[in-house]
């Protein structure tokens, strides 16, 4: 503002001042309390070309926004303080991408009751409460400790469960908890005693009968 205009003016003033009694850079900043480099600045200016005046240049990159956009950000912001300005895609491998693909190919043209003999299976985390990401916000100057720019906490209780699951076109069949980490012996003993019940209520049901491929079971007709 114009005060502040007016106190670096004064600032400057000073600065060539003692400057010109020959007084050193590390004396002046110690006297005004101000750094060596602002002083070595002020005075270089002054020997160069007589004045004390320094070109405010405004550092970094310029503004990319426009006013709209800018008027959008704003109100995306105040409708969801957790909004990200990113937009989110599964991480693909190039061996991964060649995978999805070839599957796509093979199967773009199979009929309708090709997939209703397919029984999916996968396991999944549900966090009860919270998130296992950092979270970060958007929010204005002063307004970190509102209640709409934080993320609640506990300290206690069952923070997760892991499950298993599995379905079909019949609909969804067994669920199950599963505790500790899954390995090889304990994913075995999940598709032996609940993959397998899965399937018999299954067959017996819709008359299918069925052989496991993979995290799926197909099912000819």
């Amino acid at each position: 503002g114009p005060r502040t205009k007016h106190k670096l003016r004064g600032l400057r003033r000073e600065i060539i001042s003692l400057h010109k009694r020959g007084e050193v850079y590390k004396k002046i900043s110690k006297a005004l309390l101000i750094s060596q480099n602002t002083v070595a600045k002020v005075a270089q200016k002054f020997n160069k070309d007589g004045t004390a005046t320094i070109s405010q240049k405004h550092p970094g990159h310029p503004w990319a926004l426009t006013p709209r956009q800018e008027r959008l950000l704003m109100r995306r912001v105040e409708e969801n303080h957790q909004a990200s300005c990113q937009r989110r895609k599964p991480l693909l491998k190039p061996m991964h991408k060649k995978i999805h693909l070839e599957f796509a190919k093979a199967h773009a043209n199979k009929e309708e009751d090709y997939w209703g003999s397919v029984c999916w299976s996968d396991e999944t985390k549900i966090n009860v409460f919270g998130t296992d990401d950092f979270k970060t916000l958007w929010h204005c100057k002063g307004e970190e400790y509102k209640e709409k720019c934080m993320v609640p906490t506990v300290k206690h209780g069952v923070d997760s469960v892991l499950l298993w699951g599995c379905m079909s076109a019949a609909g969804v069949r067994e669920l199950h908890f599963i505790d500790g980490i899954v390995k090889s012996e304990m994913y075995c003993s999940i598709l032996k005693e609940k993959m397998l019940p899965s399937l018999c209520a299954l067959w017996l049901r819709e008359g299918w009968n069925g052989r496991l491929t993979g995290g799926s079971v197909q099912l000819p007709q």
